[in-house]
């Protein structure tokens, strides 16, 4: 079935040019019927569906002053389009939203779209599209025709929304003193049953403003008595209130808007960067510059974490006592101790053995691996909120161009490059951004190899377990194995693509004004990604520590098991365990090493609660120990662990950004091999050393 969406939205809104490229120019025009109004219509397809688009003619509002405002409202309540998108002016909220409000006041299928979003940052405007969301009580999409941002989004929510049965009006203003004769209107017109097609509240609302269409609508059907009672009730009420209903009811509406606002944007006065911030653009200064600030943004978050490297300078400085101190109150060593306490708690607690078990093992277990990544991922989430919003970050994509440039990439991908440090997923959905088609392809393909955060953790995780190995060391060469990977790929691809036909990295990006950051955007950013880690990661790692549990707690013949080696989970995987014995893994143990790569599969961060549950340790040390793994092997685990897929969703985003199961493959195959290899590589390093 064809989808109907009228596009609508005060003038210069940006209407024309969203329009243009969700329909890529290919449009029928006609007239409104009876009118010399343009009617102009373009189809999209999307999901093997098609979305007729209707561009609805700018409008200031519904008051049916105007014919364009006449006809839209008309269409609108004709019940023809399944789903209205209202557009924003995201550089100008305040004035433009009214139209939205309105929309939302008449009809439940509205979804709004903030236009022009890659210009708020230049102008100092901040804006909270979640919370926007929640206050308007329907879906907010932001968008930018300039880099393609949000409109594959936009269709998204529009197949949503028609897929639902359009209802009343979800926007319910309060008109203060004007209610009881909103209430007084709405009892005559159900008396009467008159006008049943409009929204009874819209409609009681627009009669008491002295809409005259409506008015002479209403006359038509019900006849002047039923006009003659609603006009002595408007009477009534200007009579109490002492104004002009119209203005009275529009400047509630305004206020609800500058509340919404108020809410959910921050404005910052910007001006010039100054002579403060050109070292960015200097060729030798400027990358340093931008490594620099990366690798302290880590160093900061290793500190709190783990306590290196502040632990290795009091070593050096001989204050062995303090170190260790930096070391047992980081986060991660707090952590290790109270969960393993509750752990210890709840076991002694729970008289039967298996709901012992189940309980301390796949209920804590799961709880207490969610609860040690968030500081991790606050911190990581901190500075790089705080990169972005101050516009530093555009600055470092300037400095660090001179050498990205040689591995065949601009200067711009340091946007998904840092993204990726914090989740592979939304970078490569930035890729969109790319200036060249190939480029954005080599990015989607290798960006994967990048640590995101979930990685980092299991990298900490087994830092913990070495004995001789500086932890520190293994941190660090994790990252340098991920990013020789991810350099190695990308110029091996630039090779074969680019660099024979002559083609050379370009750079074209705004750079918006630099400011200090502001507290309540960095708050947004910030929770915006500790809540979907707790809405995606912290549901699936507890849902995924429970289904381990019983993989490894149901034997062969479905019986309840105290033993995992007797496990469903241990006789499917020791038939592949003879994969790891090249990178030093064998034993009795390997297959709950092999279990817990093949569950970190479905998100990185299960490979450690996998790890613990089937162990049943409390520490990741105390895991190891038990499966016999030593420094010798830990190493090139940590580096598989670090090079393979790093879960299913961002196989699903490569897959959504290429629209190519080829790619998606060559991803898989790529990862496997390269982590494969850089396991080999260092096996046979640590051997020769």
């Amino acid at each position: 079935m064809e989808v109907r969406v009228a596009l609508i939205g005060q003038p210069n809104v940006g209407k024309s040019s969203l329009f243009k490229a969700l329909t890529g120019g290919d449009v029928r025009i006609a007239n409104w019927p009876g009118t010399t109004v343009e009617r102009v219509e373009g189809v999209v397809k999307y999901k093997g569906r098609e979305i007729r688009l209707i561009d609805l003619p700018g409008t200031y509002g519904f008051s049916a002053i105007t014919l364009e405002e006449k006809l839209s409202r008309e269409y609108i309540l004709s019940g023809e389009p399944h789903a209205v998108v209202v557009l924003v002016d995201a550089t100008l909220p305040e004035r433009t939203l009214y139209l939205a409000v309105e929309a939302l006041e008449l009809t439940g299928n509205v979804i709004v779209a903030f236009t022009k979003t890659d210009l708020t940052h230049s102008y100092g405007i901040h804006i909270n599209y979640d919370l926007i969301q929640s206050r308007l009580k329907a879906p907010v999409v932001a968008t930018s025709i300039v880099d393609d941002r949000g409109l594959r989004a936009l269709l998204e929510e529009i197949l949503e929304t028609v897929s639902k049965s359009p209802g009343e009006p979800s926007l319910k203003l309060s008109y203060g003193e004007l209610e009881p004769f909103v209430d007084s209107v709405q009892r005559i017109m159900m008396e009467h049953r008159v006008l049943p097609k409009y929204p009874s509240r819209w409609l009681a609302v627009k009669l008491l403003e002295g809409d005259a269409d409506l008015e002479e609508k209403l006359l038509r059907e019900a006849g002047e008595e039923v006009l003659n009672k609603i006009r002595a009730v408007r009477s009534e009420a200007q009579r109490i209130i002492c104004r002009d209903l119209a203005a009275f009811t529009a400047s509630k509406r305004f206020q609800f808007i500058l509340e919404v606002l108020g809410a959910g944007i921050v404005k910052k006065k910007v001006a010039s960067a100054g002579f403060k911030y050109r070292f960015f653009y200097n060729p030798v200064i400027g990358p340093v510059a931008s490594i620099l600030i990366l690798a302290l943004m880590f160093l900061a978050a290793f500190t709190i974490n783990t306590g290196f490297p502040l632990n290795t300078l009091l070593s050096i400085l001989g204050q062995e006592e303090l170190a260790e101190a930096v070391e047992k109150y980081s986060v991660s060593g707090l952590m290790e101790e109270y969960l393993g306490a509750v752990q210890e708690w709840v076991a002694d607690a729970v008289g039967n053995p298996v709901a012992a078990s189940l309980i301390a093992e796949g209920v804590v277990g799961g709880v207490g691996t969610v609860l040690t990544f968030i500081p991790l991922i606050l911190v990581v989430s901190l500075i790089l909120s705080m990169l972005e919003d101050s516009g530093v970050l555009p600055r470092m994509a300037i400095g660090a161009h001179y050498l990205t440039s040689k591995i065949g990439l601009s200067g711009a991908s340091i946007f998904p490059l840092t993204l990726s440090l914090g989740c592979n997923v939304p970078a490569i959905l930035a890729t969109r951004a790319s200036i060249s088609l190939r480029e954005r392809l080599r990015l989607t393909v290798t960006l994967p190899f990048i640590p995101c955060q979930a990685r980092l953790i299991v990298l900490l995780a087994l830092s913990t377990a070495l004995s001789t190995f500086s932890s520190s060391l293994l941190v660090i060469t994790g990252y340098l194995a991920a990013f020789l990977a991810f350099i190695t790929v990308n110029y091996a691809l630039y090779r074969l693509q680019d660099k024979p036909r002559g083609r050379s990295p370009e750079l074209l990006l705004e750079v918006p004004p630099v400011h200090k950051p502001v507290a309540r955007v960095l708050w947004w950013m910030v929770w915006s990604d500790l809540k979907h880690f707790v809405k995606r990661a912290g549901l699936v790692i507890l849902s995924a520590s429970v289904a381990v549990w019983f993989l490894t707690h149901v034997s062969t013949s479905l019986e309840l098991t105290l033993d995992p080696s007797e496990s469903i989970a241990a006789e499917a995987s020791r038939v592949l365990t003879l994969l790891l014995e090249p990178i030093g893994v064998s034993g009795p143990g390997a297959w709950i090493v092999l279990f817990s790569l093949l569950i970190g599969f479905f998100a990185k961060e299960l490979f450690i609660s996998t790890l613990l549950v089937v162990s049943g340790s409390s520490t990741v040390r105390q895991a190891t120990s038990l499966i016999g793994l030593t420094d010798a092997e830990l190493i090139p685990l940590a580096v598989f662990t670090v090079l393979y897929v790093p879960c299913v969703a961002t196989l699903s985003a490569v897959y959504s950004e290429t629209r190519s199961a080829k790619h998606v493959v060559l991803t898989l195959a790529l990862m496997m091999a390269v982590a494969y290899a850089g396991a080999l590589i260092t096996r046979l390093l640590i051997t020769m050393w």
